[in-house]
């Protein structure tokens, strides 16, 4: 149970990501080869016309290729489709470790713009982890996957 692995927002806890442990680029990369070897699996997907089998496969070569896919949130890494994240520029600029910890919580950056419904579950965290401290919040929410 390591908190520097906790992310600013309070949600996440990078040390149990696929992403972030490499299991999605190990697995992908499996996938990959499975798919690639197995060519009746290309018939049956085009014979359905259940998606693009070659979109498919540049996916998971891609994925296949990261070679260190995601730092961890407070390492500089975190969502990859998103490296400015608000909240961890706002923690880091405020001097605060959670969301919680400053005074305008929750601020226009958690409940005003886009994807409102990850950002109630940040603000959820964050009352959490303010109200049980965060050690206890990880044991709560990660129980033995934590350690």
């Amino acid at each position: 149970m390591d908190p520097e692995y906790v992310a600013y927002c309070g949600y996440y806890y990078c040390r149990l990501c696929g992403y972030h442990s490499g299991k999605l680029v190990a697995a992908a990369q499996q996938l990959y080869d499975e798919a690639k070897g197995y060519r009746s699996l290309e018939l049956i997907v085009k014979s359905k016309n259940a998606f693009d089998f070659d979109e498919f496969l540049k996916g998971l070569v891609w994925l296949a290729h990261q070679d260190h896919p995601c730092k961890g949130c407070r390492q500089g890494g975190g969502w990859s489709w998103r490296p400015d994240c608000p909240i961890r520029t706002c923690c880091i600029e405020k001097g605060v470790d959670f969301c919680y910890q400053c005074s305008a919580f929750p601020c226009s950056t958690l409940t005003e713009g886009p994807l409102q419904e990850y950002m109630q579950r940040f603000i959820e965290a964050n009352r959490q982890i303010q109200r049980i401290g965060l050690k206890d919040w990880i044991k709560q929410r990660y129980g033995r996957r934590a350690k």
